[in-house]
C-alpha cells in the first residue's frame, strides 16, 4: 500500500469515528445525519487535480462562510441549539475532507475529529461512545505519525512554488512510494495507544466526574415511556409493549437457579384519580419531601429488617422522575450525589396516591436499592400522606350500562374483596382478549362502553379502566396505576431486565380492614408475554449488561467512587507490608492472601519484560538478516553515504536534525563552489529511496566519478 493512499485510510478511519461520534446524543436530526453519511462517503472519491485548482478551494472557503451565516441566522430568528453548532461541526469536517491536499489539511482534520470526540462526552453516556474512545486511541498515533512524515516529505518537495512542476511530480512519487510505511510501521505505532490509554486510565481514576458541569448544556430530557406523566388518555398506552428497550434493571441478591416466570415482577409508578371518560389525569393534591437517614435511606413503612429481601434497581433516566418500587416496597436507599467534593443526599418526594418521584434529575437515571416485606400481609399499600377516599370515587357521567354491569356482577357479594375478585375474573374470562389494537369507537361513545359491550378486546389500559370505573361504581374507591410488569432473567449481567414493552396498568382498590390492595384484570395470558429466546436477544442481553457496567464503572464514577477505590487499595498495601517484613498478618487478610497484589506485580512486570526481550530479539533478527536492497538502489544508497563522509572530511557535516535536501539547500546559500554536484547527488538518492526512480550504469558512474572529485 502506497503512503498516499494509507494516510488516506487513516484520516478518513479518524474523521469517521468524529463524525459518528456527533451523532451519538441524537442532536442532529436523520436528515442531517443522512446528508452527513452520504457526503462523507462521496469526499473519499475526490482525487487528482482538481484538489490543487484555486477556484475550487475559493468554493469550499464560500460555502463553509455561508453555511456558519445560515447557522447564526437560524439562531437568532428561530432558536440557538446545540444542534446548530454540531451541523456546522460535521459540515467543517466535510469541507476538509473534500480540500485534503497537504500535511496542513489532514492535521486539520484530526483536530477536528478530536473536538468531535469531545462533544461526544457531552452527547453520549452510552456503550457505544467507549467504541468510539477505543477507536479514537488506535487510530490517533496512526494519524499523527503519518502527518509527520507528509510534513517531512512536503519540506524537501516545495511543490507550490514550483514552476517547472519537477517537484510536484517528484513529490507525487514519493507520496506513492510503497517503501516509505508498511504494515510494521502500523503495527509498531498502534503500540503507543497502550501508553496513551494508561495515561487516560491513571487521569480518570485520579480525576473522577464530579458532576455535569457546565458542558451539559440543560441537555435534561430523558427516554420517554408512556403512562407515567400527569395524563393518560385511553388508547394512546400500550402501544409500546413491542419496544425492546430496556430502561429498568433489578438485581437480587442472590441469583435465581432458573428462569424467573414472566410477569412475577411488578414495580408501581404513578396512580390517577381522574377519570373524564377518555383520560386519566392527577388531581390529588399534596406532596412532600421524605427525610433522609444517614444521607441515603428514605423510610415508606418501617425500618428494614434483616428479613426483608433488598433489590438493587438501575433505572434508565426517563422524560418523567418517577420511581418504581415493587409491591411490599418498605424502605428504600439512594446514595447521595458528589458536586463540589461534597455529599448531596438526593430529594426524594411521596404524594398522594402513593407516588414516590426524585426531584434533582439527571442525565444519569437513578440507582437505588430497596427493601420489599417477604410478608405478603404487608404487600397491601399503607397512605404516605392523609387521603380523601371521595378522590377516588368519581365516575363520569354516562356510564349507567358499566354500574348495572357491575351490580350484576357482584350481587351477593359478602364484602368489597369478593367483589372486586369477581370484576377481575370476568375481565380475565374468556369474554374477553389482550390486544394492542386499539377498539373501533363509535362518534360520541365512550370508548369503555365499546370496550364492554361490543369489541371485548383491548389492552391493560382498557382492562384496569374498565375494573377501576366498576368498583367506583359500586362505592369502592379505586385508582388506576402504571408502572411495569414482567421481566427476563439476564445471566450476563445477573439481573432481571424490564423494557418500555414491560409499561403495565393496574387497579389498586381500598379494601376495609385491608388498605390499598392490588387487583390485576388483564387475561393473566398476556399479560406481560416474555421475549422469545434467540441468538439475537442473546447478544442483546450481553451488550445490555456491558452497557449497565459502562453506566455504574464509567459514567457513574464519582469521588465517592475514588475514595472506594484508594480506600480498598490502602487496605491491600497494608496487609502486605507485614507479610513482607515477615511479621505476618493476622485474620483473612493476612497469610497467603497477602501476597496476591505482589504476586500480580510481578506477572505484570514478567510479561512486560518478555515483550520487551522478545521485541529486542526480533529487532536483532531483522539486523542480520534483513532483505537486502535490490543492487541498483544499494548503490545509489552507499553513494550517498560515500558523498556525506566526504563532506564531513571537509566540515560540512549533515547535522541529525537536517534533512538532506535541506543540507544540499544549505550548501548552496553558504557559496560552497561544488552544491551543484551535492544538489545533484541528494536529489537523486531522495528520488531513488522513496520514489521509483531508475538510473542507468552509466549515468551512476558520472555520479560517483562526480563525489570522487570533491575528495581532493
Amino acid at each position: 500500500m502506497s503512503f498516499a493512499v494509507m494516510h488516506k485510510w487513516v484520516a478518513y478511519l479518524l474523521s469517521g469515528l468524529g463524525l459518528f461520534a456527533l451523532s451519538l446524543g441524537h442532536e442532529l436530526s436523520t436528515p442531517m445525519v443522512a446528508f452527513t453519511f452520504v457526503a462523507f462517503v462521496g469526499s473519499y472519491f475526490v482525487e487528482g487535480a482538481v484538489l490543487h485548482r484555486p477556484l475550487y478551494s475559493r468554493v469550499w472557503t464560500g460555502v463553509v462562510v455561508v453555511f456558519l451565516l445560515v447557522q447564526v441566522a437560524r439562531a437568532v430568528l428561530v432558536e440557538a441549539s446545540l444542534s446548530l453548532a454540531l451541523e456546522f461541526a460535521a459540515v467543517l469536517q466535510l469541507s476538509r475532507l473534500y480540500s485534503r491536499r497537504t500535511a496542513q489539511d489532514y492535521h486539520q482534520i484530526a483536530v477536528l475529529a478530536f473536538l468531535h470526540l469531545i462533544a461526544a462526552t457531552v452527547l453520549s453516556t452510552e456503550l457505544t461512545y467507549a467504541l468510539v474512545f477505543v477507536g479514537f486511541v488506535i487510530a490517533t498515533p496512526w494519524m499523527l505519525a503519518l502527518s509527520h512524515l507528509r510534513r517531512e516529505i512536503e519540506a524537501n518537495y516545495p511543490a507550490f512554488n514550483d514552476d517547472d512542476g519537477k517537484s510536484h511530480a517528484a513529490l507525487t512519487r514519493v507520496l506513492a512510494s510503497r517503501r516509505v510505511v508498511g504494515g510494521g510501521f502500523l503495527l509498531a505505532t498502534a503500540l503507543l495507544a497502550v501508553p496513551l490509554f494508561v495515561m487516560t486510565l491513571a487521569i480518570f481514576l485520579l480525576v473522577p466526574r464530579v458532576g455535569q458541569g457546565f458542558l451539559s448544556f440543560g441537555r435534561g430530557h430523558g427516554d420517554k415511556v408512556a403512562g407515567f406523566g400527569t395524563r393518560v388518555e385511553l388508547g394512546g398506552f400500550g402501544v409500546i409493549r413491542d419496544d425492546p428497550t430496556v430502561v429498568l434493571r433489578v438485581t437480587p441478591e442472590v441469583p435465581p437457579q432458573e428462569g424467573q416466570p414472566a410477569g412475577a415482577l411488578r414495580l408501581r409508578g404513578t396512580s390517577f384519580d381522574h377519570y373524564d371518560g377518555r383520560v386519566w389525569t392527577r388531581t390529588v393534591p399534596g406532596s412532600e419531601n421524605l427525610r433522609p437517614s444517614h444521607g441515603r435511606r428514605f423510610v415508606l413503612q418501617r425500618v428494614p429488617r434483616a428479613s426483608d429481601q433488598r433489590l438493587h434497581i438501575v433505572l434508565d433516566h426517563l422524560e418523567q422522575p418517577v420511581v418504581f418500587i415493587p409491591l411490599g416496597t418498605v424502605a428504600l436507599e439512594v446514595d447521595p450525589k458528589v458536586a463540589r467534593s461534597q455529599h448531596i443526599p438526593r430529594r426524594i418526594q411521596h404524594s398522594s396516591g402513593y407516588d414516590i418521584r426524585y426531584t434533582d434529575p439527571d442525565q444519569a437515571g437513578l440507582i437505588y436499592d430497596v427493601y420489599v416485606s417477604r410478608d405478603p400481609t404487608e404487600h397491601s399499600i399503607v397512605p404516605l400522606m392523609d387521603e380523601d377516599l371521595g378522590d377516588y370515587l368519581q365516575v363520569p357521567p354516562g356510564h349507567s350500562e358499566v354500574a348495572e354491569l357491575a351490580r350484576t356482577l357482584t350481587n351477593n357479594a359478602s364484602s368489597s374483596y369478593e367483589k372486586a375478585a369477581r370484576i377481575r375474573t370476568y375481565l380475565q374470562s374468556e369474554r374477553f382478549a389482550y390486544s394492542l389494537a386499539q377498539p373501533q369507537v363509535e362518534s360520541g361513545e365512550a370508548p369503555l362502553h365499546a370496550f364492554l359491550f361490543r369489541e371485548r378486546t383491548g389492552h391493560c389500559e382498557y382492562f384496569s379502566t374498565a375494573m377501576a370505573i366498576m368498583l367506583r361504581t359500586l362505592g369502592i374507591p379505586t385508582r388506576n396505576v402504571n408502572g411495569f410488569a414482567g421481566g427476563q432473567y439476564n445471566p450476563y449481567g445477573e439481573y432481571y431486565a424490564l423494557r418500555q414493552g414491560d409499561a403495565h396498568s393496574w387497579v389498586e382498590a381500598f379494601i376495609d380492614g385491608h388498605g390499598w390492595v392490588t387487583f390485576d384484570p388483564t387475561p393473566l395470558a398476556t399479560a406481560a408475554e416474555a421475549a422469545e429466546e434467540s441468538l439475537w436477544s442473546d447478544l442483546n442481553a450481553l451488550v445490555d449488561a456491558l452497557r449497565v457496567r459502562w453506566s455504574a464503572s464509567v459514567v457513574g464514577y464519582d469521588l465517592r467512587a475514588q475514595m472506594r477505590l484508594l480506600l480498598h487499595l490502602q487496605r491491600l498495601f497494608a496487609n502486605t507490608g507485614p507479610s513482607l517484613r515477615g511479621q505476618g498478618a493476622k485474620g483473612p487478610a493476612g497469610g497467603w492472601a497477602a501476597w496476591v497484589p505482589v504476586a500480580l506485580l510481578c506477572l505484570v512486570l514478567a510479561a512486560v519484560a518478555t515483550v520487551l526481550y522478545r521485541r529486542w530479539r526480533r529487532a536483532r533478527f531483522r539486523g542480520r538478516h534483513r532483505e537486502p536492497l535490490p543492487q541498483e538502489l544499494a548503490e545509489i544508497v552507499k553513494l550517498y553515504g560515500d558523498l556525506e563522509r566526504v563532506l564531513q572530511r571537509r566540515g560540512l557535516a549533515r547535522p541529525p536534525s537536517v534533512t538532506p535536501l535541506e543540507h544540499a539547500q544549505a550548501l548552496a546559500e553558504q557559496g560552497f563552489e561544488a552544491s551543484d554536484v551535492v544538489a545533484l547527488v541528494t536529489q537523486t538518492y531522495v528520488d531513488a529511496r522513496y520514489g521509483e526512480l531508475v538510473l542507468g550504469r552509466q549515468r551512476l558512474t558520472e555520479l560517483r566519478q562526480a563525489v570522487a572529485a570533491l575528495d581532493v
